[in-house]
């Protein structure tokens, strides 16, 4: 019995693997900013980066051709300027444990 005990703690002590999650972005998920220089999406660890990228949609769904760059564990878009109104940032992620992970955020640009 204790030893069933003492194998129980050490598996529960082994953390678990992480998938390259979003742990920020900014703007934040649902904040009101002025026309952002860039959109940062910051990651729970290193991307892959052919594998790994962001779009950027306004309030009809058209995508905001924008430059971007993934390094390390974020991904950076470039808008040059962006009208006021509502935007998506859809996004997918592969860290080195390469599971793809996906997710999105929005936010609202305001003159």
């Amino acid at each position: 019995m204790k030893t069933v005990l003492i194998a129980a703690l050490l598996l529960a002590a082994v953390p678990a693997f992480a998938h390259a999650r979003l742990e920020s972005s900014t703007p934040a998920r649902g904040a009101s900013v002025k026309s952002p220089k860039t959109i940062t999406l910051k990651f729970v660890e290193a991307l892959e980066p052919a594998f790994s990228g962001a779009e950027l949609t306004d309030a009809t769904g058209k995508t905001v051709q924008v430059p971007s760059a993934v390094s390390g564990s974020s991904i950076t878009l470039l808008p040059f300027s962006l009208r006021p109104g509502a935007y998506t940032v859809a996004w997918h992620s592969v860290g080195h444990d390469t599971h793809r992970v996906t997710g999105s955020f929005s936010f609202t640009v305001i003159p």
